[in-house]
């Protein structure tokens, strides 16, 4: 089922020249735990870590401006998910001038509208989960803001082979983020 998603756009690697040709790496938010006790990394749930540490990545190898939105997510959160991901990019290396925040949106559509004013004109590398690519480009589009897809965060091989088994947990998640993304372009299409 998530295949289907993730395998509709190819992998860009650091090392490919395509993306060097955008003006910027444009990161979307997943979420933070916001738990001071918790080792830095374990704040980070898969989807976040994976996103912010290839926009990290590609930062290292080609500094272009790095856009992140987002605002407070948690009931009892007292930074938006911007602020998080700006800190993440700059434990990295990444110099905080170079981090640009827009501190709105709690989904994929009003993070894009925040991130759309400071988007006008410019050809961006689009960094989120390959299972989210879809639906994520369609919204900058309807912008006017031109994208490069940049898909992590892949839950299927490239090359699957079949074979019988019971289901586990992590199938079932599997089966969960693509029902999740199934809906949410049925909604893009006919509810909005």
């Amino acid at each position: 089922m998530i295949k289907h998603l993730e395998d509709q756009y190819d992998v860009v690697p650091i090392k490919s020249n395509k993306w060097k040709e955008t003006q910027g790496i444009v990161v979307l938010a997943c979420y933070y735990f916001e738990d001071d006790e918790l080792p830095f990394v374990s704040r980070w749930p898969n989807c976040s870590m994976q996103r912010n540490l290839h926009a990290a990545l590609m930062y290292q190898a080609h500094p272009i401006p790095v856009y992140v939105a987002g605002d407070i997510l948690g009931r009892n959160h007292s930074k938006p998910m911007a602020e998080h991901n700006k800190s993440f990019f700059h434990i990295l290396g990444i110099p905080k001038e170079s981090i640009v925040t827009a501190p709105k949106g709690r989904n994929t559509q009003s993070e894009v509208s925040a991130l759309a004013p400071l988007l006008k004109g410019k050809y961006i590398s689009l960094v989120t989960s390959a299972s989210h690519m879809p639906r994520a480009i369609k919204y900058f589009e309807e912008q006017g803001i031109k994208v490069l897809p940049v898909p992590v965060e892949h839950m299927s091989n490239k090359i699957i082979e079949p074979m019988l088994g019971l289901p586990n947990a992590h199938s079932i998640y599997r089966s969960e983020r693509a029902i999740h993304e199934y809906l949410g372009l049925i909604y893009q299409k006919f509810f909005r």
